[in-house]
């Protein structure tokens, strides 16, 4: 079994709880497309058998979520988990939130929250962050291709939409965003509404999966839809298959197809044809 599963993942399961339980269900090997904290829900695509081939290709598309951000206090974690260190009289009116997430929009550096994934020394920086250990994480550049203001829940909370890119953090953005206020905040709920081509529209549950697990495995060519085909000649099969050179004049990247075989995703470098991702027996 090759391709992708769009799973809604549940508020409390880890990423790698998903990834534990597809691949008791599927005896292939699996991972998921980028990560999800175990208090978020929402999009978690993962990748099945020959799909997990794809994943430097497409774990760095356009996210979008639902933030709800809190203000008047922060956490060490940044979110809802944490314990809290540190609170403030000041919560932004919704008008003062508008015109301050305009700055938060394009390309931004963004220092990662302490209690997250990234490595450190060889140590993922969370397990640093429970030792008591202090850590200084660098910051990195990200992109915000749209932020807005979707309503006030509360008197001190505000649902937040947000299409980023791969990497953001949306807890370093509540943080950010309080500081731009003069206070301080938390990210205190997260819904991925898309990865990608992926959508929660269409994304199934655990149970689905397990009562339906075939229907809920999508093509390997799936999230590829937006790519060029580019046909190789019949005659040139032999070659592809044996990694022999084959002419070839285009640009970026595209899905390469010979005798109607899906070989895979390949670009052109000095007049001949890379097959970077090779998928053949995929599908």
């Amino acid at each position: 079994m090759n391709g992708f599963v769009n799973v809604l993942k549940p508020v409390g399961a880890t990423a790698s709880d998903v990834v534990v339980c597809l691949k008791h269900l599927f005896r292939e090997k699996v991972g998921h497309l980028g990560t999800l904290d175990p208090g978020a829900s929402g999009v978690l695509p993962v990748a099945v058998g020959m799909g997990t081939r794809l994943f430097n290709f497409l774990t760095n598309k356009t996210k979008y979520y639902r933030a709800f951000f809190t203000f008047g206090k922060t956490t060490d974690t940044l979110d809802a988990y944490g314990i809290v260190t540190e609170t403030s009289d000041v919560v932004p009116t919704r008008h003062q939130l508008e015109q301050t997430l305009k700055l938060f929009r394009g390309e931004l550096q963004q220092i990662p929250p302490t209690y997250s994934a990234i490595s450190v020394g060889g140590v993922r920086s969370y397990k640093l962050a429970r030792q008591g250990e202090a850590v200084k994480l660098d910051s990195r550049t990200v992109n915000v291709y749209e932020i807005s203001l979707v309503e006030q829940r509360c008197s001190d909370t505000f649902v937040v939409d947000v299409k980023c890119s791969g990497g953001t953090y949306i807890r370093s953005l509540a943080r950010d965003i309080a500081a731009a206020c003069g206070t301080v905040g938390y990210m205190s709920g997260l819904i991925r509404l898309a990865s990608g081509c992926f959508e929660i529209a269409d994304a199934y549950t655990l149970d689905e999966i397990r009562e339906k697990k075939q229907e809920c495995l999508l093509d390997i060519a799936y999230p590829l839809a937006d790519l060029q085909n580019h046909v190789v000649d019949d005659k040139f099969f032999a070659d592809l298959e044996n990694g022999r050179p084959v002419a070839a004049n285009f640009d970026g990247t595209r899905k390469i197809y010979c005798k109607g075989t899906f070989f895979g995703l390949g670009s052109s470098f000095a007049g001949r044809l890379k097959i970077d991702y090779y998928l053949k027996n995929a599908t």
